[in-house]
């Protein structure tokens, strides 16, 4: 297994993205903490995980806090000390950060600007919060294993622009800018910093907004006409689900990624190609 013998953090556990990078870490061999808001998913997550033959624990914490991310950077701590057996000296060998704002889709000329920092505060300050609070863990894991890993969940939306998000895509697309210069800051320590951008991530989400979306065009329209129309977009014909896109994270969590960082992955059947130069 790639990850045998590793621990990985992941934030934004919901039933979606969150719930299925951490399954996909943990299916590869890691022991994974959560870390979620609330516990309205995570133990059903840590029984899953278990099940797999790995360990998990779940914490509740909110990246938007400083204080917060301090609390989870401490159990965190406490927790991997357990799991080795080397107290202090534990580390953590990946950090997901998975938790995100998707903010309002509003046209910008009617939004209420202050409504715009919700989406900045958890998608860039709260990512950057957390990723500075467990630092010193992912340093220890990277001077002991010559490697840790920090993965970025960012979006397709600040590369394919759409009216209405931007609010969402501002947020992400400062979150794509640090995620280089982290790359270049971390490098020293053998940390790895890159970034995944999916597009549509198929779901009961986007199942629901997709049907919002064709009880606009009015009664004849489907949910499914709207699902052709954007799979029609891609490159493969179809909008992947979480559970596919996972296997990209895993990609970059691994040793088969040892001499990529900086990158940012399109992952989104061909949504978005970037250019060739």
């Amino acid at each position: 297994m790639l990850l045998e013998g590793r621990t990985a953090m992941v934030t934004g556990i919901g039933p979606g993205m969150g719930r299925d990078i951490a399954l996909a870490l943990a299916r590869e061999g890691a022991d994974v903490i959560l870390v979620a808001r609330t516990h309205r998913v995570m133990p059903e997550v840590v029984k899953e995980i278990e099940a797999l033959g790995r360990r998990a624990v779940g914490l509740l914490g909110d990246i938007s806090d400083s204080d917060s991310c301090s609390v989870v950077a401490e159990q965190a701590t406490a927790q991997l000390a357990v799991w080795s057996g080397e107290g202090a000296d534990a580390g953590l060998d990946i950090l997901v950060n998975s938790a995100f704002h998707g903010g309002k889709h509003v046209a910008f000329e009617d939004s209420d600007l202050s409504r715009w920092h919700s989406p900045m505060d958890v998608n860039f300050f709260g990512t950057l919060q957390l990723t500075q609070a467990v630092l010193p863990l992912l340093k220890a894991a990277a001077g002991r294993n010559g490697d840790a890993r920090i993965v970025m969940i960012n979006t397709m939306s600040v590369q394919r622009i759409e009216q209405g998000a931007g609010a969402y895509a501002a947020s992400k697309a400062a979150l794509g800018a640090v995620t280089k210069t982290l790359a270049l800051e971390l490098g020293g320590y053998g940390i790895r910093v890159n970034a995944i951008h999916p597009g549509y991530i198929w779901g009961d989400n986007v199942r629901t907004y997709f049907e919002w979306q064709a009880a606009e065009r009015g009664p004849e329209a489907t949910w499914q006409d709207v699902y052709d129309e954007r799979a029609a977009e891609t490159a493969l014909g179809y909008l992947p689900h979480s559970s596919e896109i996972a296997g990209s994270v895993v990609f970059f969590a691994s040793p088969l990624s040892k001499c990529v960082t900086g990158t940012a992955l399109p992952v989104n059947a061909g949504h978005w190609i970037p250019p060739s130069t």
